[in-house]
Order: structure tokens, then C-alpha cells, then sequence
């Protein structure tokens, strides 16, 4: 169960490095990859999780717009 209930969620209760990845995407990709990123950070709780697999996919396609090492290291900090 998440946040807002049984696997309704929205971008930002999901993994923070895809958080992450989806800010640079936006800002750093394409048109197509900079819209898809944009709406899946405006998505609401119902829809987001539409969206979840298909932004797991582009993320593995277009691992430039990972998060930086560091980000990655002070995110896993911040898990405990």
C-alpha cells in the first residue's frame, strides 16, 4: 500500500532517483522525452501508475538523464 492507497500513487512518492530522472528528462531531453517526463510529473495518483512502466523503460533507454552520483549517494543517505 502506498501513500494514497492501495497502488495509487504519483511521482513524487515513487523511487526518489526516478524523481530525479524525470527532472533532467524534462529539462535535458527531446521534445517527446521532455513532454512524457512533464506529464508524469503533473500526473495525479490515479494515472501516474499508467505511466510508471513506461517511464521504466525510457529511463533504461536514456540513462543521460540519471541522477549524479552524488544525488544518488545523498538520496540513499537520506532512506537511512
Amino acid at each position: 500500500m502506498t501513500a494514497t492507497g492501495y497502488g495509487r500513487f504519483t511521482a513524487q512518492e515513487d523511487d526518489r532517483e526516478l524523481l530525479e530522472w524525470l527532472g533532467n528528462a524534462q529539462q535535458r531531453g527531446g521534445h517527446f522525452i521532455a513532454s512524457l517526463a512533464k506529464a508524469a510529473l503533473h500526473a495525479d495518483a490515479e494515472n501516474y501508475p499508467v505511466l510508471q512502466p513506461v517511464l521504466i523503460f525510457y529511463r533504461k533507454k536514456y540513462p543521460a538523464y540519471e541522477a549524479t552520483d552524488a544525488v544518488k549517494k545523498e538520496i540513499a543517505e537520506r532512506r537511512g
